[in-house]
């Protein structure tokens, strides 16, 4: 299995690629996190549950490195036995600042459906203090589900993408005065207005001809919100129709004004 994007591929791991692992560099800080490929690759290759996957530049470099796991079952979570977990990422220290973290994460579900087409449940877990990867898996379209407080290192989340979904990946927020803009492959699909009170920041107007655009606008406005208005913690609709806010974390906020739904964005 193979996936070819614009500035990476994604291949299944041969022993052509020993040697690049084995070189393979992380920051100090990053080590608190992940772990280097070559210390996790034999239990990948001894697992039939396990997929290890390089991630090549154009120039055949080994940049990046993640493991599929099937079945594997996350302690502190109760997840479906019949899901994929993305384990063990990490960009190689010698090649970041490139965008091909972004990259991985935006057509990962692709390459897992390629890889394991049988399943539908996608799910990762990353320190919550790691607040750039998460931020990352937000815009890419994943979900946080839950949060554990005492994982393995401290504090973590988890985050969930459902591979049966046809989600909008390459959707980009862009600022536009008080507007965001909504583009997908260079075209114009729709804006989100929004308005500051404080703290909270407010929908005041969505349009979207698109269900699948609309709800991958949604999983990606946190990520938004908490990079364009610092101060925010917390997002705020009015809406009848609350269906795709309650996809995506929000809740009812007051009880008194059941049509207002409110999503918590800083933990």
């Amino acid at each position: 299995m193979e996936f070819n994007g614009s500035q990476i591929d994604i291949v299944q791991y041969s022993a052509d690629y020993r040697e690049q692992l084995e070189a393979f560099e992380l920051e100090e800080r990053q080590m608190i996190y992940s772990s280097l490929p070559i210390q996790v690759l034999e239990e990948g290759l001894m697992d039939h549950n396990r997929r290890p996957c390089v991630v090549l530049n154009k120039e055949n470099q080994v940049v990046g490195f993640f493991v599929l796991h099937q079945y594997y079952q996350h302690e502190g979570y109760e997840t479906p036995i019949n899901a994929v977990y993305v384990r063990s990422l990490s960009i190689n220290a010698k090649y970041q600042g490139h965008g091909y973290g972004t990259e991985i994460m935006m057509n990962i579900p692709e390459y897992v459906q390629q890889v394991f087409p049988d399943f539908e449940h996608l799910y990762l877990v990353v320190d919550a203090e790691n607040q750039a990867a998460w931020n990352l898996y937000e815009r890419a379209g994943f979900l946080h589900l839950a949060t554990n407080p005492e994982g393995p290192i401290g504090k973590e989340r988890l985050y969930y993408l459902d591979l049966s979904g046809q989600y909008a990946s390459k959707l980009r927020l862009i600022q536009q005065d008080d507007k965001v803009m909504l583009d997908k492959d260079g075209t114009d699909v729709g804006q989100i207005k929004l308005s500051v009170d404080g703290k909270a920041v407010r929908i005041e107007a969505f349009t979207s001809a698109d269900d699948e655009v609309r709800e991958s606008a949604l999983r990606q406005l946190a990520t938004y919100v908490r990079k364009h208005y610092p101060e925010a913690d917390r997002i705020l609709v009015e809406t009848d129709q609350p269906g795709p806010y309650l996809n995506v974390n929000f809740v009812q906020d007051d009880l008194q004004v059941p049509d207002q739904l409110m999503k918590l964005i800083r933990y």
